[in-house]
């Protein structure tokens, strides 16, 4: 797997050098070579921690370096939903309990009792009411159900790849949650309460974060579950 990751990285590295020479002979080249090395790169399935650590490493580093191209994103979104399919949708589905010796990572959710407990269920989190997004060193969104889709205006596909504080909005980004996520893509779960200004309402939200794990104990990022405080969100009173 790392040989692979190298030589990819080695013709990706030719490719961008014709491109600033507009070779185009060499660009086309190139562009044959690496597709099938990436496809090659994202469909052979490891089974050791190292091998699984090593493929969401080498999509995380794609999907930012690639981060400004729109057309680049959607397709290492695509790539990344592979992995996801593999390693952590299934997981659920075979064990309903935690993560073995991990009893603070669980993170509760009122959505019909369900319990979001640091592994990734597509499936389960798109019926929830909370927004619920995956994010991973670099503060990339790599993951988002259809509700956090929803309250931006967006689809599912386009809130892969943006950056964290795209959503939340820098000055959230900076003061209250940079710390506490730099702290949980560490390892540790964590958990917040901030308030926002919405249409001359005060919105407050309940933000945990747990660690985002595959069954192999590999840590892929940040699970964020934001939960809107319903009973202070009304107008205030005018005298």
């Amino acid at each position: 797997m790392e040989a692979l990751i190298d030589l990819f990285w080695s013709k990706y590295g030719r490719l961008q050098t014709a491109i600033d020479r507009e070779d185009n002979v060499t660009v086309h080249a190139l562009d044959q070579e690496i597709d099938p090395l990436l496809q090659a790169i994202f469909r052979h399935e490891v089974t050791d921690a190292a091998g699984i650590q090593a493929q969401f490493r080498f999509a995380l580093e794609l999907l930012k370096t690639e981060a400004d191209d729109r057309g680049c994103v959607h397709r290492n979104g695509h790539l990344l939903q592979m992995l996801v399919e593999r390693y952590l949708a299934p997981q659920i589905g075979r064990a309903a309990g935690e993560i073995p010796g991990k009893r603070s990572d669980r993170t509760g959710s009122s959505e019909g009792g369900n319990t979001i407990n640091g592994l990734l269920d597509p499936a389960l989190f798109d019926g929830i009411a909370e927004r619920i997004l995956v994010v991973v060193p670099g503060y990339r969104v790599f993951y988002s159900n259809e509700t956090n889709a929803r309250q931006m205006g967006l689809s599912k596909e386009k809130v892969i790849g943006r950056h964290f504080a795209e959503l939340i909005g820098i000055h959230h980004f900076q003061c209250d949650l940079r710390e506490p996520l730099d702290r949980c893509l560490a390892g540790e779960s964590t958990s917040l309460t901030y308030a926002e200004q919405r249409d001359g309402d005060t919105v407050v939200i309940s933000c945990r974060m747990s660690p985002c794990f595959t069954e192999a104990r590999a840590q892929v990022g940040a699970m964020v579950v934001m939960q809107e405080m319903a009973d202070r969100r009304r107008r205030r009173s005018v005298g």
